[in-house]
């Protein structure tokens, strides 16, 4: 199932960076996926349910973030749990706090657009300077938060390894200007290439961005030998994925501690 596809990916993206460095750990059962990156965020700490109902291992890996009071983020796919398994997130002090669409593209169809946009390039991340900038933008989302400053952490210690680590992670800075607003990802995985971090500065928004960088990852997914490109959509941003040749596969749904971990 395709929808098997986008979760792989996510699991695969999610889990790269933490095999590499120090401090970082990753749990991988059967039945879940667990990422702790040693740093109190939940964007970066991630739980992955995989199988049909929660099984002890995962209620004791929920336990030990819940117990340590460390931030983090539980993201199943739609009717990947029944909803016995749901009522108990609820009971383990968990919240449904954002909804997403997966969405797969078979490379050989995709439609590409080439808009242009004056004083605008986009320029894939090849420095731990240029990192350091990619994650000020990811890190400004989350404004004066304790998330926010937790986010800046996690990518102080990622710009500590040489980006020639990581070589299926894929950043680059949308640059307007001279001046860095803009950014995204693409996870060239096992199987499929994700387009991730599509973020453009608050400021600088609704002048297309956004729909360039995501065109320019689209480009380069076709240059990889990966068939699909995968990605999850927010609701208000479906139409610019569906244009481009993207179907919708399901719901994803994240859960977190009391839909307080970015406070």
């Amino acid at each position: 199932m395709l929808y098997l596809d986008v979760r792989k990916n996510f699991e695969e993206k999610v889990s790269y960076v933490a095999r590499h460095v120090n401090g970082m750990m990753v749990d991988e059962q059967a039945s879940y996926l667990t990422v702790d990156c040693g740093v109190p965020s939940d964007t970066f700490n991630v739980i992955v349910v995989r199988g049909a109902s929660l099984s002890t291992q995962l209620l004791a890996s929920i336990e030990r973030f819940t117990t340590r009071g460390i931030p983090f983020a539980l993201w199943y796919w739609e009717n990947a749990i029944d909803a016995a398994s749901n009522t108990t997130l609820m009971q383990q002090g968990l919240s449904h706090v954002e909804t997403h669409t997966a969405m797969t593209a078979d490379l050989s169809q995709v439609q590409l657009t080439s808009r242009h946009l004056e004083g605008l390039e986009i320029r894939q991340v090849t420095t731990a300077h240029e990192l350091q900038q990619f994650g000020e933008v990811i890190t400004a989302l989350f404004g004066a938060s304790r998330e926010g400053r937790q986010v800046a952490v996690y990518f102080q210690q990622v710009c500590a390894y040489p980006l020639s680590m990581f070589p299926a992670m894929r950043y680059y800075l949308g640059i307007f200007h001279g001046t860095v607003v803009a950014t995204g990802t693409l996870f060239v995985g096992s199987q499929t290439a994700g387009i991730y971090d599509v973020v453009t500065h608050d400021q600088y928004r609704r002048r297309g961005i956004g729909s360039i960088i995501f065109h320019h990852l689209l480009k380069e997914a076709i240059t990889t030998s990966r068939r699909y490109a995968v990605l999850q959509a927010s609701k208000d941003g479906l139409g610019i994925y569906i244009r481009a040749g993207f179907q919708a596969t399901g719901d994803v749904l994240t859960f977190e501690q009391n839909g307080e971990g970015g406070s």
